[in-house]
């Protein structure tokens, strides 16, 4: 469904998720600031983004703001949109691709996708050290040439 290229969170809708009553956001640009005064729902809007790809594993006991029947969040990758309901019941998720077509297993795809966002720092200091590199050059996209990095770091660098 997703290409390769990096997603860009083009829109996010949530209501009635932690604190949050009703939030939509279009980010403009490469950097946006969330700010606002202390309990303003900054946190809220962060946790809403990962609740809404990270799965069972990211979802709080109770996501749903205190008060209301349900909360939603919709966020619009470009290539594709994310929805989650929560209900007393639980979480439901929809992925649907810009053409229109419904993922069959949604959460696989998003974890497909946050592979390389997910960081387990016990699961990395496990690896051997030539793995460690390894991992750490696949997120890096700066080219990196090992005399480089010899030179640099003085450490031979295996090749």
């Amino acid at each position: 469904m997703p290409s390769q290229h990096s997603l860009k969170i083009i829109r996010l809708a949530a209501e009635n998720v932690k604190r949050l009553r009703a939030v939509q956001i279009t980010p403009e640009g490469h950097i946006v600031q969330i700010s606002g005064p202390n309990a303003a729902g900054k946190t809220s809007v962060l946790d809403c983004i990962w609740y809404a790809l990270g799965g069972g594993s990211a979802l709080p006991e109770q996501p749903i703001r205190k008060g209301a029947a349900k909360g939603e969040i919709h966020l619009d990758l470009g290539e594709m949109l994310v929805s989650r309901t929560f209900t007393q019941s639980g979480s439901y998720l929809k992925v649907v691709s810009k053409d229109g077509r419904e993922c069959n297993s949604p959460q696989k795809l998003l974890d497909s996708l946050l592979g390389k966002l997910a960081f387990d720092p016990l699961a990395f200091a496990r690896l051997s050290e030539d793995r460690q590199r390894e991992l750490l050059m696949n997120l890096v996209s700066i080219p990196l040439v090992p005399e480089h990095l010899e030179r640099i770091s003085g450490v031979e660098v295996p090749r």
